[in-house]
């Protein structure tokens, strides 16, 4: 067999046409998400499809009509959204209120370390730091992206509540006719490629619905067991943080970090300061993660993603640098996604090269 013609050559090049093709429609919806606001809901449709099919289909089998089912499942979601604006939010709110008050707090304990550090790298290396001027450009940036981020708010208002209109119709619309749409869309594959194509999709699709699944518990998880941590040793705003640290939980390693700097520097501008709040701090993110990864992982997300730690650490940090925060949070189902196709295609052309040999 020519080198040429080897399986591992044949697949690398449909991969790479495969992955080409992957990149311009991702550039496409960039371009499209710039331009409109319609991209956002169907994000977060797709994502309420892959979290409550189960759900539906549960109803189907138990001899409901399948309009039915998806009315029932959407109402049910609607009310827990509403009794979660009416009890939860509020009280985010105003630990949200609480944070702004303890901002200067913050800044000074921080201004504090930088003096402490920076006395330490001139006393042994001679480096002379203007902790001052440090604090104030980072005090200045932090405000001037509050009032942009705050502004961005005010802007896309009418986005939100159009998204609060959308997502709801394009849920129930994906639940009701997504695999029609599916099935129409296969039937153009040519018959050499209809059975592979299949078999890519179904492995696909499985993966990605038990990523979606098992990463929102995990974060839902990971948030009640810090927001219950944080309330028993006494720290501030122990709700806020839970919240935040569940959703850092979304970005693998870098967002653990994040929550325990945060932490830090809220238990450092309670009053008064007790410096065992900085070590039970960090023991609750510590713990909590010890939950994620000898119970939660393995039990919800172990079978979804089939991925080395390096694989992982390098796609967060390459999709992450082309793509900002929308790729450091798709980078693991992108990589699990074209790990399949590429399995797939390998096993394909390699049966097909040994049947013709």
């Amino acid at each position: 067999m020519s080198s040429k013609h080897s399986p591992n050559i044949q697949t690398f090049k449909l991969f790479t046409i495969f992955v080409a093709i992957c990149l311009i429609s991702f550039i496409c919806l960039i371009t499209f998400y710039l331009i409109s606001s319609v991209l956002l809901p169907v994000i977060i449709s797709f994502t309420l499809y892959a979290l409550f099919e189960p759900a539906t289909l549960y109803l189907v089998r138990h001899n409901f009509n399948h309009s039915l089912s998806i009315l029932i499942v959407l109402v049910i979601l609607m009310i827990a959204s509403f009794l979660a604006i009416g009890f939860a939010l509020p009280a985010l709110f105003d630990q949200v209120a609480l944070l702004q008050s303890k901002l200067p707090q913050i800044a000074s304990q921080l201004e504090n370390f930088l003096t402490q550090y920076a006395a330490q790298l001139s006393s042994q290396f001679g480096i002379d730091i203007n902790v001052s001027e440090i604090t104030v450009s980072l005090l200045s940036q932090s405000s001037s992206v509050g009032q942009s981020a705050l502004i961005n708010v005010s802007n896309r208002l009418l986005n939100i509540i159009v998204i609060f209109i959308l997502v709801p119709f394009l849920t129930y619309f994906l639940l009701k006719d997504f695999k029609r749409v599916r099935n129409n869309l296969m039937n153009w594959l040519p018959n050499s490629s209809f059975e592979l194509g299949w078999v890519i999709y179904h492995n696909v699709s499985t993966q990605l619905n038990a990523y979606t699944r098992g990463v929102m518990l995990q974060s839902l998880i990971m948030a009640i067991v810090c927001a219950i941590g944080f309330s028993i040793i006494g720290l501030d705003i122990p709700v806020l943080l839970g919240f935040i640290t569940g959703i850092l939980n979304l970005v693998p390693y870098i967002g653990p970090v994040i929550s325990i700097i945060l932490s830090l520097l809220v238990g450092a501008a309670m009053t008064p300061f007790d410096p065992s709040i900085l070590y039970l701090s960090v023991l609750v993110i510590i713990g909590a993660q010890i939950i994620d990864n000898v119970i939660v992982i393995p039990a919800v997300i172990a079978n979804a993603v089939n991925l080395h730690p390096v694989q992982v650490i390098l796609g967060i940090i390459i999709i992450g640098s082309l793509f900002g925060t929308l790729g450091v949070i798709l980078a693991v189902p992108a990589i699990a996604v074209g790990k399949i196709v590429y399995n797939n295609l390998y096993a394909d052309i390699l049966n097909a090269s040994r049947k013709s040999a």
